[in-house]
């Protein structure tokens, strides 16, 4: 379906010593590291329906008031949407990258899983190649073009279940 455990490393700077500990390991990255590779399919599965449950995706919003759009970064030769499972790890990651200080708000944008594959078409125009998920953290991905058939595969196997 995807890839996962991709290293996210390309994407951010090694994160300090002194700094303080980010947010606490979730299930998301649980699965994430379980997943052997492509061919695991039970493991993306159970990583893509957890991720793709998930009531918003958040994202670093960038740009003019009023014209802001989803931050994206180049990894491995692509331009990715940095994509967050919580406000709490892209505000984590926004403040480790000096792109916010500690004290400030974060320009968020929270999108629900299905208004992003409803726009997928609209990244791979845009140039978009994927989603990152939580870069500095599991860092796991699925390409733009992946995120309808992954969706209509995981939520058609577990309307089933």
């Amino acid at each position: 379906m995807t890839d996962a455990n991709d290293s996210a490393s390309e994407a951010v700077d090694p994160t300090p010593q002194d700094t303080p500990a980010g947010p606490p390991p979730s299930e998301t990255d649980r699965l994430a590291a379980q997943v052997s590779g492509p061919e695991d399919q039970v493991g993306m599965t159970a990583l893509w329906r957890l991720t793709m449950g998930l009531d918003h995706w958040w994202f670093i919003a960038v740009g003019e008031p009023g014209l802001e759009s989803p931050a994206a970064a180049e990894i491995g030769g692509q331009l990715m949407l940095l994509t967050f499972t919580t406000s709490e790890r892209a505000r984590d990651f926004a403040v480790r990258q000096d792109m916010i200080q500690e004290q400030e708000d974060l320009p968020a944008i929270a999108l629900p899983p299905t208004e992003v594959i409803a726009s997928s078409q609209s990244y791979l125009d845009a140039g978009i190649q994927g989603l990152m998920f939580d870069p500095h953290i599991s860092g796991f991905y699925i390409p733009s073009e992946q995120l309808p058939v992954v969706w209509d595969a995981v939520t058609s196997t577990h309307e089933s279940d």
